[in-house]
């Protein structure tokens, strides 16, 4: 059986045709592939260098806020208790429990030695007028000191002879800010 010049043509070139379709199959698909994978990976890169821009450009704006801050701050210093300033401190303390007629006792101090993180600390009892107490503890919040009230405990006093008396005792514990230049 022979095949007229015309089948055989038909054959080669068919031949030929997938030839060449298996050989861009094996040969652009697996490249396909690869520049999917590529551009995939671009992106990520891309998001990832994006990111990291980002946070470059938050590093700076908090730098020079914080240099702002650090500028700004300074005008704080003379609110801030000083080593070295115990004896005001305590003159103030004083003067301001004579002015309002209160009895205090300074139970405990860290004056003398200012802990790590720069906060200083006074515990003491307050007796006398509850209104007074108000008054003296306004005053002290409103000091040229940064002053952090920590506990404030209200109890009535009483006589010794169980009558009720107009007198509160405050124990009173607050936090003073350090400036240790």
């Amino acid at each position: 059986m022979s095949l007229n010049l015309t089948k055989k043509i038909i054959i080669r070139v068919s031949a030929l045709t997938l030839l060449a379709l298996a050989i861009m199959l094996g040969v652009f698909l697996p490249t396909l592939n690869y520049i999917k994978k590529t551009a995939n990976e671009s992106y990520k890169l891309r998001v990832f260098l994006e990111e990291k821009y980002e946070q470059s450009l938050r590093s700076h704006i908090t730098k020079k806020k914080l240099a702002e801050i650090k500028v700004s701050s300074v005008n704080f210093y003379p609110f801030l208790f000083k080593p070295g300033d115990e004896l005001k401190l305590i003159t103030f303390l004083e003067t301001l429990s004579a002015k309002y007629n209160i009895n205090q006792t300074i139970n405990n101090s860290t004056l003398d030695k200012v802990v790590s993180n720069q906060v200083a600390s006074i515990s003491m009892q307050l007796i006398g007028n509850y209104s007074d107490i108000l008054r003296y503890t306004a005053e002290l919040e409103a000091s040229d000191y940064f002053i952090y009230v920590n506990k404030m405990q209200f109890t009535p006093a009483y006589a010794r002879n169980d009558e009720i008396t107009p007198t509160t005792n405050l124990n009173l514990t607050v936090e003073l800010y350090v400036n240790q230049q």
